[in-house]
């Protein structure tokens, strides 16, 4: 590992020196690292044409359709056989069940029994699942975690290891349409098939309507897409079901069809935007109703252009953002940071890092083990802004060039690097959306980023 640093250091070297000497370690504990890296404005001034569009509203949309096809990486549920079968729905409840975290210990640190691994799995009622049933359709009405299996109880891989539980699958959002396969035992959990795929969501949150109004509402142009990393819906209590929604970034919504002079949920709708959200009747059916988004909230009419400054604006919009596996703590992790900033202009990538690396939507250079260190080096050199470093279990976003050598927002527990005072290995605290170079940094204690890159993809490229 000291060569692979020395040749870190040479090949920085021969990359000319910088306006003034970068400290080989920050204040904060991170290798070539100044405090004004933290700002957008930096790489936005650093940006070969900031404002040039990269992709064409017609490509975007192109690629939105491609993220559905085969290698895509999304799951057009539409599409779908519209009688469910026995087998079919056994296969989701186990494909649902997968996670990368270890079920090991519960909330208070306790190992897991096997009497709690049969009571989470009966709550999923296979015995219940019918022989042939027709398939139902639903939206999400808010923010909603997805589970591995059907409920809320917390487990961990270890007791000191809380950033990352168990049956975190992702979340949907507000709007976000779902296939209804069964429901459990308890009657509090849905089995839906995701456009990510399967998983178990609180039944309160989905309201069932038919596939015309589950899909219809799904197609509807976006009238009002949110750009910050948080928007809710103004506070209306004469509508709970819309009121105060948690929107993340990236979330497009239709706008609902109201006079301008006509109040909307008590209040007056010329200082907001009005847009329709689903609801969830009392008895579990779909409708839907209007809601006020203020004017002066973080949005965009439409979805933005595909530019270098966008994507960089929206990227350092959630600096600082504590790391969150799988969106918990109303957070993103790494895939998802990547995914919201794109998602706010159009592009769909999926909630995997891995998929992010293999989507048949994007183009790719892929690396094996027969792409040499100095190869690696050269295309992070040559890599653009809003590019993709994928590595096993991780994605990182490059936002730009400081003397050839490429920088990433990323998020990610810790910077691991070797301390150049005293030769050893050093962890840096990070657990958030954070700037970083990438070329010093490792992915483990014994590989560096550069050396386990799988996947550069070329998010932007036509």
């Amino acid at each position: 590992m000291k060569q692979l640093s020395v040749l870190i250091v040479l090949t920085l070297a021969t990359l000319g020196a910088p306006a003034a000497p970068l400290p080989a370690i920050s204040p904060s504990g991170i290798p070539a690292f100044t405090e004004e890296m933290l700002s957008a404005d930096f790489w936005i001034r650093r940006a070969p044409a900031p404002d040039a569009v990269l992709l064409t509203p017609a490509q975007t949309a192109a690629r939105r359709a491609a993220a559905y096809q085969p290698g895509g990486g999304f799951i057009d549920i539409a599409r779908l056989p519209g009688n469910l079968t026995r087998a079919q729905v056994t296969d989701w409840i186990k494909a649902a069940e997968l996670s990368p975290v270890k079920l090991a210990v519960d909330e208070r640190g306790q190992p897991v029994t096997e009497a709690t691994l049969r009571d989470l799995r009966g709550n999923a009622a296979p015995e219940r699942i019918a022989d042939t049933a027709p398939a139902r359709y639903g939206l999400a009405v808010r923010r909603t975690p997805m589970r591995t299996l059907p409920s809320d109880a917390r487990f961990f891989a270890a007791a000191d290891q809380r950033d990352y539980e168990s049956l975190t699958a992702g979340v949907l959002f507000p709007g976000e349409p779902v296939l209804i396969a069964h429901t459990s035992a308890d009657g509090r959990w849905l089995l839906v098939m995701t456009t990510q795929g399967p998983a178990w969501v609180p039944a309160a949150d989905v309201a069932a309507g038919s596939a015309q109004e589950v899909f219809g509402y799904a197609k509807k142009a976006p009238g009002l897409v949110v750009t910050g990393d948080h928007v809710h819906t103004v506070h209306t209590p004469e509508a709970p079901g819309v009121s105060e929604l948690d929107l993340d970034m990236g979330v497009a919504l239709p706008l609902a069809h109201v006079p301008p002079d006509e109040p909307v949920n008590g209040a007056g709708s010329y200082a907001s935007h009005v847009v329709e959200l689903p609801q969830r009747q009392a008895d579990g059916r779909l409708a839907f109703s209007p809601a006020l988004v203020r004017r002066a909230s973080d949005t965009s009419p439409g979805y933005l252009p595909v530019t270098r400054a966008n994507v960089l604006r929206q990227a350092f919009k959630l600096l600082g953002e504590r790391y969150g596996w799988g969106h918990q703590f109303n957070a993103r992790d790494c895939s998802g940071l990547v995914s919201e900033v794109y998602r706010s202009m159009g592009l769909l990538l999926q909630h995997s890092s891995a998929l992010q690396g293999t989507s048949s939507a994007f183009r790719h250079r892929l690396f094996t083990v027969k792409d040499t260190h100095a190869e690696r080096v050269r295309a992070l050199q040559a890599a653009g802004i809003g590019d993709l470093v994928v590595v096993p279990g991780h994605v990182l976003m490059i936002v730009g060039h400081v003397d050839g050598a490429p920088y990433v927002i990323q998020d990610v527990p810790y910077a691991v690097f070797d301390d150049p005072a005293t030769g050893k290995r050093r962890r840096t605290k990070l657990n958030q959306v954070a700037v970083t170079p990438l070329l010093p940094l490792y992915a483990d204690d014994t590989t560096l980023y550069v050396d386990a890159m799988t996947s550069l993809v070329h998010v932007t490229r036509p």
